[in-house]
Formats: structure tokens, C-alpha cells, sequence
């Protein structure tokens, strides 16, 4: 990568009122069930304060016995409309200590809502694909999560 890094965009749209889609966001037990990149890795919420500057603290159980941990800060919450946070993952990752911010936009359209994902400060290319590869798996497990709840 040359230069300041480009933000990261990932585009989704969800079968569900934007209300429904914010709201999975929103309550760490809800959040855990869907927020993983793969079914076959666990999220656990070691601190989740949903609120203008509260801390998340996320660890993600890996199959290969691996434990990541990404944590940061709300920095902005809007409801129904946006949310903005910093996301730093920690030891012993190789990304640990960068500082980089996650946000997402919340967008009526015809089919339900768009979920805008703008992932900055990812600081290679290498490290883009991933997290690229990554948002777009977590949009498609919460898309089946929401359809599940729908039916409900």
C-alpha cells in the first residue's frame, strides 16, 4: 500500500426495517450471536457499554484454539442512522496497537437497509483482503441472523 491508507467499504443490504438492523448492534447477548466472520468462531463480550464513549472489548474463539481480542471505543451512535468506533486489536496479533476506526451507516432502500461498513487505518493490502473478506462474511451471518429473528 503507498501512501495514507484507503478506507475499506463494505456494502450489504438486509431484508429488515433499519430500526431492526441498528438494534442487532446494540445489546452485547444479540451481538455475540452473529458478529464473527465465520459460524464456527465464537464471539465473547469481555465489556460492551453501548453508549457515547463506552468501551467494547470483544474475543473471538478460534477453531485452532486462537483467541483475538479487538477493543475500542463508541465514538458516535446515532440510532437507526450511524455508529463510529475506534478498533484496535490487541497481542499477540500482528495488527496489535494500530489504531485504526470502524463505523457503520444505516440506509433506507427498497429491499430493507443498506449496512455501509468504512473500516480505516488498516495499515496493507494484505491486511485489507482480510478484513475485507471478514466484513463481508459478518454482514452475511447478520443478514441470516435477522432473517431468523423475522421468522421468530
Amino acid at each position: 500500500m503507498t501512501g495514507t491508507p484507503v478506507p475499506l467499504i463494505v456494502r450489504r443490504t438486509i431484508r429488515a426495517p433499519r430500526a431492526k438492523v441498528f438494534s442487532a448492534f446494540r445489546d452485547a447477548d444479540t451481538l455475540t450471536q452473529w458478529f464473527t466472520p465465520d459460524p464456527s468462531i465464537t464471539v465473547e463480550a469481555l465489556e460492551f457499554v453501548f453508549e457515547q464513549n463506552g468501551r467494547f472489548h470483544l474475543r473471538y474463539l478460534m477453531p485452532d484454539g486462537r483467541t483475538p481480542c479487538v477493543a475500542g471505543v463508541f465514538q458516535e451512535i446515532e440510532p437507526s442512522r450511524f455508529i463510529e468506533m475506534t478498533w484496535e486489536w490487541q497481542a499477540p496479533d500482528p495488527l496489535e496497537n494500530i489504531p485504526m476506526s470502524v463505523s457503520f451507516r444505516f440506509l433506507d432502500v427498497a429491499d430493507g437497509t443498506e449496512v455501509v461498513v468504512i473500516h480505516e487505518g488498516i495499515p496493507s493490502d494484505q491486511a485489507c483482503t482480510i478484513h475485507a473478506e471478514g466484513w463481508e462474511a459478518t454482514m452475511k451471518i447478520l443478514q441470516t441472523f435477522l432473517a431468523r429473528e423475522t421468522r421468530s
